[in-house]
C-alpha cells in the first residue's frame, strides 16, 4: 500500500487498522505489516470508541449479535455468562444511533430485572457514547419518579431502566415511544419470570415498527411464550460454553 503523505514515518493507529511499520520513500508513505480488525465495517465513531478503550476485537457472541443489530430485524442472543452479552447491547444499540436524534422521543429502549443491571449498562453506555453525544436515561424502581419523569422530559435517545418503572413513566406519558428503533430486554428469562409480561406488552402494544431483541444465557420455553407474543420470525445467535480442554484444566 501506498499513500501520499509528509516526510515523517511514524506507526499510527487509526480506526480499524494497526499499522506496524511504515518507510517513507520519495514522497511516498509505503505501510507494511498492517493487521486489519474484527470490527472494520463498525461505523467511524464506535471503531474510535473501542479504540480508545483498548477493545482489540469483538466477541464471538459480539460478533454475531451485531449482525442482528445491523440488519434491524428482531432477534434472540444466548450466550454463557461471560460471552459479553452487555458489552453486545451497548455496541449494537449505539451502532444503530451513532448520533443525537433532534427528536426528545427515545430511540432505544432497554428493559432490566434490577437498579444494579441498569447502573452498569447506563455506565457502559456513558463510557462508550461519551464522543457520539447520545443522551442517556436511566430509571428504577428505588429512584424518584418525578426526577425520572423530568429526565425523560427533557429528552433522551436511550432510555434504560427496570420494567415495573418504565411502565410506570408510560403510564404518566412520561416514556415517549412514538420514535423508537429499538426494544431489547436483558437478562429476559428473569424478567419474565418476574411476571412483568403485561407491562411490557402495554408498553409495546401501540408501536408500528420496532425492533425486538431478548438477550439471556438459555432459551426457555417461558422465552419462546413470550417470543411469540412480541416478535416476528425472529432470527436466534447462540453461542454455547466451550468445553476445556485437559490441557486447560480447571480454572
Amino acid at each position: 500500500y501506498r499513500f501520499v503523505y509528509s516526510k515523517l514515518a511514524f506507526s499510527i493507529h487509526f480506526h480499524s487498522f494497526v499499522i506496524n511499520k511504515c518507510i517513507i520513500s520519495n514522497g511516498f508513505l509505503s505501510l507494511y505489516k498492517i493487521k486489519v480488525m474484527p470490527f472494520t465495517k463498525l461505523s467511524e465513531v464506535l471503531r474510535n470508541a473501542l479504540i480508545e478503550h483498548k477493545i482489540p476485537e469483538l466477541t464471538e457472541f459480539q460478533l454475531k449479535t451485531m449482525a442482528g443489530f445491523k440488519a434491524g430485524k428482531d432477534f434472540i442472543g444466548i450466550g454463557p455468562e461471560g460471552c459479553g452479552k452487555t458489552h453486545a447491547l451497548v455496541f449494537g444499540v449505539l451502532e444503530r444511533l451513532q448520533k443525537p436524534s433532534e427528536d426528545d422521543a427515545p430511540r432505544a429502549v432497554i428493559a432490566v430485572s434490577s437498579k444494579e443491571k441498569a447502573l452498569e449498562l447506563e455506565a457502559l453506555f456513558l463510557k462508550f457514547s461519551k464522543r457520539m453525544d447520545l443522551r442517556i436515561v436511566m430509571v428504577h424502581d428505588k429512584g424518584h419518579k418525578v426526577y425520572q419523569r423530568i429526565d425523560l422530559y427533557e429528552g433522551a435517545d436511550v432510555v434504560i431502566g427496570t420494567s415495573k418503572r418504565l411502565y410506570e413513566m408510560y403510564l404518566q406519558n412520561g416514556l415517549n415511544i412514538g420514535k423508537l428503533k429499538i426494544f431489547a430486554i436483558d437478562d429476559s428469562e428473569l424478567i419474565f419470570k418476574q411476571d412483568y409480561r403485561r407491562e411490557i406488552n402495554r408498553i409495546t402494544e401501540s408501536i408500528t415498527k420496532c425492533q425486538y431483541i431478548f438477550t439471556d444465557t438459555l432459551y426457555s420455553k417461558r422465552m419462546k411464550e413470550n417470543e411469540e407474543l412480541f416478535m416476528t420470525f425472529p432470527n436466534t445467535f447462540e453461542v454455547k460454553e466451550k468445553e476445556k480442554t485437559e490441557d486447560e484444566g480447571e480454572i
